[in-house]
């Protein structure tokens, strides 16, 4: 595993463990209390490394959720983890939060 930050270890852990319906923002909200100057770039960054690691699968999930909630779509440095993430949620919960079924488009 490569090297991770103290605070992004101590963020992705205290998200991973909430049991309310927090959002991508108040991730993002808690990144800027942990460390100051951080953007919604960072708070990205970390939600693909944590992907990438296998690691915080429900901190991850739902920040990209809530994050597709609110604006219809991800940006493009999310669109990766979004995809593979979304491809590994049942049919049911696609549906729970307004996603196409896997391989449909729309016309």
């Amino acid at each position: 595993m490569p090297y991770m930050a103290l605070y992004k270890l101590k963020l992705l852990d205290e998200f991973e463990d909430r049991a309310d319906p927090w959002t991508f923002g108040d991730f993002e909200n808690r990144l800027a209390e942990l460390w100051r100057g951080a953007s919604r770039h960072d708070a990205k960054g970390i939600i693909n490394m944590a992907h990438k690691e296998g690691r915080w699968p429900k901190a991850v999930k739902r920040y990209l959720l809530t994050n597709y909630r609110v604006f219809g779509n991800v940006s493009s440095e999310l669109a990766r983890t979004f995809a593979e993430v979304v491809v590994m949620m049942s049919e049911q919960e696609r549906a729970e939060w307004g996603l196409l079924p896997v391989g449909s488009s729309v016309a």
